[in-house]
């Protein structure tokens, strides 16, 4: 899904928003793993970022729409209500 809403890979404007974005989904260790995974990014500094995200980076509420929007057109919404 990702990869989907970011064909041309991720931007670092657009990483810490998808943090944002996809902290309410999913557990520390599996957002660090997954974004890790599709950023190659290190997964310990990744999920030193999740942690940031949780307690909140003071992002642009406009960033993180946008990626929202991004992820929405690739089936975000049905992917959040999965069990």
């Amino acid at each position: 899904m990702i990869r989907r809403a970011f064909p041309d890979g991720l931007s670092e404007a657009d990483y810490l928003p998808l943090l944002t974005v996809l902290y309410p989904h999913m557990s520390h260790r599996n957002l660090a793993e997954v974004v890790s995974h599709v950023t190659g990014r290190d997964y310990a500094f990744v999920l030193n970022d999740v942690y940031g995200v949780q307690g909140g980076f003071g992002l642009h509420p406009d960033a993180v729409a946008a990626v929202h929007t991004r992820l929405l057109a690739v089936g975000f919404d049905a992917w959040s209500k999965e069990d």
